[in-house]
């Protein structure tokens, strides 16, 4: 573990690399890379691909492909650009902090980006063609390739201390996601069995929490229980049957209510409306006409009207 802590980067060998400019025309077509692959733009303006993404990398640009990513290269602009790329294996978790990130170079970086260059172009031949393989020379210095592991290590380095480490989520943090995520599923659940009453047990079972999790979850994301929140589902989809014609009865019936005036006691307490009303009233019907019983309940009482007092 210490061993880790203390060398976080280890290059294990540099499969290919070729630094040098190429001509405005120049185009890589689609490949996908075999482990990490370094590119630098000294001069000029490239184009990369990144699985469907793509990046322009001006003077100054860095970008890392990751392993088994699909990259292309075209160039841009009048100016020829003169580029760096490297093939090489590495291990090491520090090497997740790359995935996605582009950089521009600093005065510390440019020095080990400069060397890679200059000391790539005395290790390979240059290729024939763009996006052939650079072929190593055979004759080079004594330790000439380990230098060039040590140099690209030493920047991938201070490349990783501009990134910033991903931090963990909090308890809190961690606690709203468990949360939040309960209460997606149960009201997926709670979705697929509209048509029946569900107990608390059922709902807990189904999605793998205790009674207390549960309501816990609920009310602090929706500020009501877990039965309040089937109850209201319930009475949604019973207001959509109703728009689209169905009868009080027949909703009553597909939602597994007990009776018709328990669902419409429900149905007016959560709407204010009685669910012939509603129904009425989505179908443009005009209002039911009351009958003589209801107009007398409603008409007001009036009293003898006085007479005049004799004068």
């Amino acid at each position: 573990m210490a061993f880790q802590e203390d060398f976080p980067l280890r290059i294990e060998a540099v499969t290919t690399a070729s630094a040098g400019e190429r001509r405005v025309e120049d185009r890589i077509a689609a490949t996908p890379t075999q482990g990490w692959q370094l590119v630098y733009v000294r001069t000029g303006t490239v184009e990369e691909r990144c699985n469907d993404k793509r990046v322009v990398l001006r003077a100054g640009g860095i970008l890392l492909h990751q392993p088994e990513e699909i990259f292309a290269m075209r160039s841009m602009g009048e100016i020829p650009p003169e580029v760096l790329r490297m093939d090489f294996y590495c291990s090491g978790a520090a090497m997740d902090r790359f995935r996605g990130m582009v950089f521009h170079a600093e005065p510390a970086e440019q020095h080990d980006l400069n060397w890679l260059m200059k000391e790539v172009a005395e290790l390979y031949d240059p290729p024939a063609e763009p996006g052939v393989q650079p072929v190593p020379k055979e004759e080079v210095p004594f330790g000439a390739r380990q230098q060039l592991a040590i140099h690209l290590e030493n920047l991938l380095i201070l490349l990783a201390r501009r990134c910033k480490r991903p931090r963990k989520p909090t308890l809190r943090v961690r606690r709203e996601r468990r949360q939040a995520a309960l209460v997606e599923a149960a009201r997926a659940y709670f979705a697929q069995n509209l048509t029946h009453e569900v107990k608390v047990e059922e709902v807990c079972t189904a999605v793998g929490c205790t009674r207390t999790q549960l309501q816990q979850a609920f009310r602090a994301r929706l500020r009501h229980t877990a039965m309040e929140e089937f109850a209201a589902m319930r009475l949604e989809y019973a207001a959509q049957l109703l728009a689209r014609g169905a009868t009080p009865g027949e909703v009553a019936a597909q939602l597994g209510y007990c009776s018709g005036a328990y669902f419409s006691q429900k149905f007016h307490a959560a709407t204010g409306n009685t669910p012939s009303a509603y129904r009425r009233m989505q179908q443009g019907l005009p209002a039911r006409r009351q009958n003589r019983q209801q107009k007398d309940k409603e008409a007001p009482k009036t009293s003898i009207p006085e007479t005049d007092p004799k004068k």
